[in-house]
């Protein structure tokens, strides 16, 4: 058997630049998974503060903004890296705005004030700050995880 080392070293020339493709993206993907649950996790975060202060201002005045639910709407199918708590408490949150939602939808139709005034926003007390503290835990954790495998990648003196 005759090997060809010209062909061989053309052919590996070619493989190594592909295998480098595959393994960056392969830890590219990692990263932009972490960096898409974080970013889900602060718009949550980011709802439930608006969400509060919403509530704040329904017991001073009735309004007729609605609460915002996008983007547990948009992820909550896809939300497996929470724990079951959370989710159950993020669940409940967002399933009061909702029929609160509703609720303010009906009152535009009417034009009228006096169905957002016999709306009770307190229910969502609660949940709100629930969320919050679950959400604010969640990211912290996650942020000491990060530095965790940071320190384990540097090199030790």
């Amino acid at each position: 058997m005759d090997f060809n080392w010209s062909e061989i070293w053309k052919i590996i020339g070619y493989l190594i630049p592909i295998i480098m493709f595959v393994l960056f993206n392969v830890v590219f993907k990692k990263q932009r998974e972490q960096q898409r649950k974080e970013a889900v996790i602060k718009g949550l975060l980011s709802e439930t503060d608006y969400n509060s202060k919403l509530v704040e201002s329904f017991s001073m005045k009735s309004q007729m903004k609605k609460f915002k639910t996008t983007t547990w709407k948009r992820n909550r199918d896809k939300m497996d890296y929470i724990d079951q708590s959370l989710y159950s408490t993020l669940a409940d949150a967002y399933e009061i705005a909702d029929g609160f939602n509703r609720e303010i939808d009906a009152a535009s139709k009417h034009k009228s004030t006096s169905y957002i005034a016999g709306i009770d926003v307190s229910r969502l007390t609660k949940p709100l700050t629930r969320s919050k503290q679950g959400l604010e835990e969640w990211i912290e954790i996650n942020k000491s995880k990060k530095k965790s495998k940071l320190a384990d990648l540097m090199p030790k003196s």
